[in-house]
């Protein structure tokens, strides 16, 4: 991590969880009470980023595998052009893409004012973690159930909409397509 000064680590059953509040009730409830049994039960990974004092921002992650269906995108017309998109060959009746999902991620509320880039720094973290990983299983996206509060951050961050059905919902599905990084890896 870019920041000196911090502690960044896994989180465990052991680990005493610092003071956090990032102003977001579910974010906040989720850390104190569910991270842990997440990954005693194999559903999330969370990863912590401490001070001394407080927990300043933590990120959970799973595996996923983004489905599309048609009756996701406007037309049969964007389906298949999201679909020629996504696949580089002619298998495209494959519907589901391998993927590691960012189940949360959330920045301490007076972090947030004073520094700014924990959060894209954290999802770059994932973006390492899932390169890395390539070697060993396959995972084509990243993707995220995005709060609307958070789109235009996983926008600018190069993350793009699914589709435009969910627009207006309280959480919009995107994803994060690796492709370009993997082949600019596989270059060097």
């Amino acid at each position: 991590m870019p920041f000196t000064g911090f502690s960044f680590f896994e989180l465990h059953a052991a680990t005493i969880i610092k003071p956090f509040e990032c102003g977001d009730t579910d974010l906040n409830g989720f850390l104190n009470d569910k991270a842990i049994p997440y990954k005693k039960d194999l559903l999330a990974t969370t990863y912590i980023l401490e001070n001394e004092n407080k927990t300043i921002a933590y990120l959970s992650i799973y595996n996923d595998a983004l489905a599309v269906q048609e009756n996701q995108f406007a037309s049969k017309t964007a389906f298949k052009r999201w679909i020629k998109e996504i696949l580089s060959h002619r298998k495209r009746h494959l519907r589901q893409f391998p993927a590691i999902k960012i189940g949360r991620l959330a920045v301490c509320e007076t972090t947030k004012k004073e520094r700014k880039g924990i959060g894209k720094a954290l999802v770059n973290f994932v973006i390492d973690l899932a390169l890395e990983q390539n070697n060993k299983c396959a995972c084509q996206l990243l993707t995220v159930d995005a709060y609307e509060k958070s789109l235009g951050f996983y926008e600018k961050l190069g993350f793009k909409f699914l589709s435009e059905n969910d627009n207006g919902e309280d959480t919009r599905q995107m994803f994060y397509d690796l492709r370009p990084l993997m082949n600019t890896l596989n270059e060097d």
